[in-house]
């Protein structure tokens, strides 16, 4: 039995949100119901690109519990561009112009979605089909304008040098050139987006039920879309399941409950299917890299020169974060002395990018990783120690990496990826490789290192409470999507404040219990609230001495406080608990004992990673399955192991269905032909082996608590270790792949065509 002398952090302590989940207690936006809500449903563009003539709405409208149908002629306010997107933006409802399939071009109110999905089929629009551009790099040509009024197609070019770049090639023994993709994945959290609002005429105020990562900016969204005072809305969280970064974005579903509710004065909720996961919400990955990599005879890197191409969709999302994130993580944890990055985030008729799981990481890696392998096969090296050649070092440290911002601050790169190999013990593989080939069986190793860029910037916040029966609520604005957050902040409370856990009630995600907060995302939230949470325990405890030396009539510079006990210096029988201070503070009237603090921070924290997986490849199906798969990773402290292991696991698993099936494909017309999990298909149990997780860490010096990521750690190098474990176990056929994911039909053509993949 822990006592609360035993430290809270790091302790595998099982979630403490899990019964409440495993029940199905959890409430999420599809339980919200409001008396006398009224149910929305969309009707979407079925083209990629068209003019919008008209949009009759009649026979709609006469559907028994249909109470409106809205569209941007009928509703002009609703043919503004959309909160929070810049610097161009789609129209909340499309009125002129629809730019990719999927796009709302009108919203039906009803008593329920039954009715609402019905009368959406009975809306008639008349549409003037256009010619699409799916391919990013046509479209950066700008033969065809999508928007005219922004002039281009090139929504951000990113242009990043360090050293000679282009120029240092000259002094490298060997130049290799690769022309290397990603297929564009989507997030499918298991709960899809929903939104729900109620609006208050009395007090002008509305309260709304959101599925969003970040309450605070959506609350600021809502507001500026309104012209409300921010201080009337409130943005809710209840439970999320699952965000990947793809609820964090403005949505034009978010603005139409948000605004269709003030203007009927009547509750309006949106929850989404499965389909509209695949047709609205926001997808990535999709680049292509024209890549040259020089390098002196015995392996170490002269200079990495790209041009990237990232095919952005129609409008901004949040895409340029993910091309800035993908050129910020190019170096990887190499020593790369000369760079020249130009990169293109170009709009075309897909729907937009934005950050999913990585944002920007898994693609940057992707690229040394890959370029990695192909300088070290054509030198005739072991791809092992190429990276073991060109890895920072203990005594490189703090090394920036030649990128305004990106630093990495801590570890032993070296040291943890020789161990990795040690772990997978790679001579007995070889031995085993060699003896399985004469039996027919194709195995292959691929190995990866990664660093995981986290946080550094923003702020996030607590504000502790004590309530009359002793409980601490500890409320910040960070909302949970599955991450734990309620576990592991009440673990650094409890060790600060020095109660058992079951004391420490966490409670997220909504803007009336905190003043601001930034959000959970790009795996943020422990170095910021978690850090935040420990100063406010501090600050909380200043004001608890003041509380005791009132109630023990004592001055407040003799009160002391430990083990979670107050007491006054020279009077060690007298001690006051949580507990009793809570009673006492009742019984004597005095003001609610509240405190709140934030932590800020512009300075990221880099966590390693050291990854290897093993791989058996079916030759007559080019079915690819993982037979091991492992990762050394360096999370900083962990506050909880056991759901640090849990996060670096869980990106592992999708990063693996990314390199392995998932893809949306694309006609040329610009129709999505993947829209359900029948054609989009994500790794099972039965495709994923037992992943092995070492944790080896080193505290981060640049923040108190020492923490570092770990949300997006398993994710990072998946896509180019399952590509290097597949060529591996095809390097007596000179296998080349150039394109993830390597799926089976991708990989069966590479195989009987002997080219690449790509």
């Amino acid at each position: 039995m822990a006592t609360i002398r035993d430290a809270w952090i790091g302790r595998s302590i099982p979630r403490v949100e899990d019964p409440m989940l495993v029940q199905g207690r959890g409430q999420y936006v599809s339980d919200v119901r409001f008396d006398g809500q009224w149910v929305m449903a969309l009707v979407r563009s079925p083209h990629a690109h068209a003019k919008i003539r008209t949009i009759r709405t009649e026979k709609a409208q006469r559907l028994p519990g249909v109470h409106a149908v809205i569209t941007a002629f009928n509703m002009p306010d609703l043919g503004r561009p959309l909160p929070g997107m810049t610097p161009i933006a789609p129209p909340i409802l499309g009125h002129q112009r629809v730019h990719y399939v999927g796009q709302p071009v009108a919203a039906i109110l009803a008593d329920n979605r039954y009715l609402a999905e019905d009368a959406a089929d009975l809306v008639e629009v008349d549409y003037e089909p256009l010619p699409a551009l799916i391919d990013a790099e046509t479209a950066a040509g700008n033969e065809l304008i999508l928007h005219p009024d922004f002039g281009t197609n090139i929504l951000e070019r990113i242009e990043i040098s360090h050293g000679e770049g282009q120029n240092a090639l000259k002094a490298a023994d060997h130049v290799i050139t690769a022309t290397l993709k990603m297929g564009r994945v989507s997030a499918q959290p298991m709960e899809p987006r929903g939104v729900a609002a109620a609006y208050d005429a009395d007090a002008g105020s509305l309260t709304i039920y959101h599925a969003t990562q970040s309450v605070h900016r959506a609350k600021d969204r809502i507001a500026a879309l309104l012209n409300l005072d921010p201080r009337l809305v409130r943005v809710i969280t209840p439970e999320v399941g699952g965000g990947f970064g793809v609820k964090n974005g403005s949505y034009p579903e978010e603005a139409l409950v948000a605004y269709l509710a003030r203007h009927y004065q009547r509750p309006i909720k949106w929850a989404g299917d499965r389909f509209e996961e695949f047709l609205g919400t926001y997808q990535e990955r999709e680049q292509t890299h024209h890549v040259k990599l020089g390098v002196k005879n015995d392996g170490s890197i002269v200079a990495l020169v790209d041009t990237f191409y990232q095919n952005n969709g129609a409008f901004p999302g949040g895409g340029t974060l993910v091309a800035q994130s993908t050129a910020r993580n190019l170096p990887g944890p190499y020593r790369i002395p000369n760079f020249t990055i130009d990169g293109y985030v170009v709009m075309t008729n897909k729907v937009p990018q934005a950050p999913y799981r990585g944002a920007g990481r898994p693609q940057g890696h992707y690229v040394i990783e890959r370029m990695l392998d192909r300088a070290a096969d054509q030198l005739g090296m072991d791809r092992a120690d190429i990276r073991l050649k060109n890895l920072v070092r203990p005594q490189d440290f703090p090394y920036s990496t030649g990128i305004q911002g990106v630093t990495l601050d801590s570890g032993d790169y070296p040291a943890v990826f020789q161990e990795l190999l040690k772990v997978i013990d790679v001579p007995e593989f070889r031995g085993r490789q060699q003896k399985a080939l004469k039996d027919g069986i194709r195995l292959g190793l691929g190995l990866a290192a990664c660093v995981e860029i986290s946080a550094g910037f923003g702020f996030e916040g607590v504000r502790l409470q004590l309530e009359d029966d002793g409980r601490i609520l500890c409320t910040t604005g960070a909302t949970n999507q599955g991450q734990g957050h309620r576990t592991s902040l009440a673990q650094i409370a409890a060790d600060t404040l020095k109660v058992p856990l079951h004391q420490i009630v966490v409670i997220e995600g909504d803007t009336d219990r905190i003043e601001k907060s930034i959000g959970t995302f790009g795996s943020r939230t422990m170095i910021m609230a978690g850090n935040a949470t420990h100063i406010a325990g501090q600050g909380f405890i200043t004001k608890a001495r003041e509380l005791a030396a009132h109630i023990l009539e004592a001055h407040v510079d003799d009160v002391q406080f430990s083990d979670g006990r107050f007491s006054v210096k020279g009077v060690p029988g007298i001690l006051l608990d949580w507990n009793a201070l809570a009673h006492e503070r009742r019984k004597s009237g005095s003001q609610p004992l509240i405190y709140e603090d934030y932590f800020s921070s512009n300075q990221p924290a880099a966590g390693f990673g050291a990854h290897a997986a093993i791989v058996r490849v079916d030759e007559d199906t080019a079915e690819v399955r993982i037979e091991r798969y492992v990762i050394l990773h360096d999370s900083g402290n962990v506050i909880n192991p056991l759901l640090a292991t849990g996060q670096v696991i869980g990106g592992i698993v999708q990063g693996l269905g990314s390199a392995l099936y998932e893809e949306m494909l694309f006609g040329t017309d610009g129709q999505p032909l993947t829209t359900s999990f029948m054609d989009y298909r994500l790794p099972g149990a039965n495709e994923m082996p037992d992943i092995e997780v070492h944790h080896r860490d080193y505290p981060a010096p640049t923040n108190p608590g020492g923490y570092k990521g770990v949300g997006e750690a398993g994710i990072i190098p998946s896509q180019a270790i399952v590509l290097a474990a597949v060529e591996d176990a095809f390097r007596d056929r000179g296998l080349v792949l150039e394109y993830a994911p390597v799926a089976p039909r991708r990989l069966f053509t590479a195989l009987n065509e002997r080219g690449d993949a790509s």
